[in-house]
C-alpha cells in the first residue's frame, strides 16, 4: 500500500512540470544566426489581429521574440496555466507584449485569423507572407 501511495504522488508531482511556465527567453530563437533575418524583420514591431470574416483589426501588442514550441506544448504564461492553452503544431510561435504582460501565439494562425505585422508608420505585411 506505502509503494502504491508513493508512486501516486511521484505521478502526481511529475506530471504538474507538463504544465510548467515556459521560460521564453532561454528558448529565443533570435540568438541564433538561422533566425536573423527574419528576427530583424518581426522584432519590435505591431502585432496587430485581423478577423478576415468581420473584418476587424485589434491591436495584440509588441513582438518581442521569436520561440519554437512542440505540437501539444503547453504555451500559457500564467502562473497557473490553463492546461488546454496547448500549441497546435510543432515550429515558431510569437511573443508578444501587451498591457496584460507577456502572450505566446501562433506565427501565423489560420482561418478565419491572420496576423499582420506593423512598422511605426503602420505599414503591414501579412504574417503568412514570412517564411520562418
Amino acid at each position: 500500500m506505502k509503494k502504491l501511495l508513493g508512486i501516486v504522488v511521484l505521478g502526481l508531482l511529475l506530471s504538474g512540470n507538463a504544465f510548467a511556465k515556459i521560460d521564453w527567453k532561454k528558448r529565443d530563437l533570435c540568438e541564433s544566426s538561422k533566425y536573423k533575418k527574419l528576427c530583424s524583420t518581426i522584432l519590435d514591431k505591431k502585432l496587430v489581429g485581423l478577423n478576415t470574416i468581420a473584418n476587424f483589426k485589434f491591436d495584440k501588442g509588441k513582438i518581442i521574440a521569436l520561440i519554437n514550441l512542440k505540437k501539444g506544448e503547453n504555451m500559457s504564461l500564467l502562473a497557473d496555466p490553463d492546461p488546454s492553452y496547448v500549441a497546435k503544431y510543432a515550429g515558431e510561435y510569437l511573443v508578444y507584449e501587451s498591457a496584460d504582460g507577456v502572450s505566446i501565439t501562433e506565427f501565423a494562425p489560420s482561418s478565419p485569423m491572420k496576423h499582420l505585422i506593423c512598422d511605426n508608420s503602420n505599414k503591414c505585411i501579412d504574417a503568412n507572407s514570412i517564411k520562418p
